[in-house]
């Protein structure tokens, strides 16, 4: 599971990357045009985010002991935006200040603000673009059956602004691929650790495995 959280981060971080370098230079930084609601109060803790952790090993440890399906776990939308903002800090070449994860039917929504250093890239003229803060929203339809998974990107929003898909997908290749050539996302993958199914309902993932 942190493989694929870390995929989708890497592709996210990518993908704020090719908004602002598209659209900070012809439009002024906008508020969210949704009023995401970012952070719920209350829900988000490194507690949440050590429940999921504890979820994800047990599948990871279930994997040799018993029939691919028959057992299941809930994940909740508090959980994710704890592992994001929490387990997975240093695996991002960001600093993710605020994440709210929507769970929808079939469909995964991530809307955040991320602050860039000054040197995040090594490139000057990029780094002179994308530096600072910036709103993401990411939304995208992700259906996992028989141990196999696929997400098709559907929106992506930087500080307001549609951002292409076919500009994300250049961005990917250049930046991403080289790194990690197994990031496709026009293309399904195979589920970890005997994870049957994954279903996306409102508010919630369910796990089968």
């Amino acid at each position: 599971m942190k493989k694929i959280a870390l995929v989708g981060v890497v592709a996210l971080v990518v993908m704020s990357l090719t908004g602002i370098i598209a659209f900070r230079t012809i439009s002024a930084k906008e508020e969210l045009a949704r009023g995401g609601r970012l952070v719920k109060p209350g829900e988000v803790s490194p507690k949440a985010a050590k429940s999921l952790q504890q979820k994800k090993d047990a599948i990871k440890n279930a994997e040799a002991d018993h029939k691919s399906g028959t057992r299941s776990v809930e994940l909740s939308e508090s959980e994710l935006e704890s592992y994001l903002l929490f387990s997975l800090k240093d695996e991002i070449p960001a600093q993710v200040d605020s994440a709210d994860v929507q769970l929808g039917h079939d469909t995964v929504a991530l809307d955040t603000q991320i602050t860039f250093a000054s040197n995040a890239t090594g490139n000057p003229v990029t780094d002179a673009l994308v530096g600072g803060t910036h709103n993401l929203f990411v939304k995208g339809k992700f259906v996992a059956q028989k141990s196999r998974g696929k997400f098709d990107l559907q929106e992506v929003r930087v500080d307001g602004i549609p951002v292409p898909n076919v500009l994300i997908q250049a961005l990917l290749k250049k930046y991403v691929t080289p790194k990690y050539p197994e990031v496709d996302l026009n293309e399904p993958f195979d589920m970890p650790w005997g994870i049957e199914e994954l279903r996306v309902e409102p508010g919630k993932a369910i796990v089968f495995y």
